[in-house]
């Protein structure tokens, strides 16, 4: 439906011969009715994003792989592996955690619903393992060929 201003609608009841003061109680209901109709939006929450490493019992290989998460600005980064940790605990409780549970944090990352992890605001964002690479900071200066 086509949105009508109100000095518009004041106008053609105006040219129509509406009288006055039933004009001002026609617009005055419209103005209700329309803060009504208008939702505040809530502006969306800052989220950060975390990698997540997965560390094997013997400790950091060379070769890192992990996951990346997002999490709201205000929440403590080392909670989350703990949220997920839950989260799966939970879901194994269910009918299908118990025919499929979720046994380690690369499972848990993977296949736990999106929807679960949400209500203890963590989202992942790669469900697939990525691998991390150590790299220097400094670029460095570069020689010219032939120096």
């Amino acid at each position: 439906m086509a949105k009508v201003d109100i000095e518009l609608v004041q106008k053609v009841l105006k040219e129509n011969g509406v009288d006055v003061r039933l004009a001002a109680a026609i617009l005055n209901q419209i103005r209700e009715a329309a803060a009504e109709d208008v939702v505040e939006r809530e502006k969306p929450a800052k989220k950060q994003h975390l990698v997540l490493v997965s560390e094997p019992e013997e400790g950091l290989p060379k070769d890192l792989v992990g996951w990346v998460v997002q999490i709201l600005e205000d929440d403590d980064p080392r909670e989350v592996a703990e949220k997920i940790a839950d989260t799966a605990s939970a879901f194994n409780n269910t009918p299908k955690g118990e025919r499929v549970p979720v046994t380690s944090f690369g499972d848990a990352c993977q296949s736990l619903p999106p929807k679960l992890l949400k209500e203890k605001n963590v989202w992942v964002k790669t469900r697939e393992p990525v691998r991390i690479f150590a790299v220097k900071n400094s670029l460095g200066r570069r020689r010219a060929r032939g120096e």
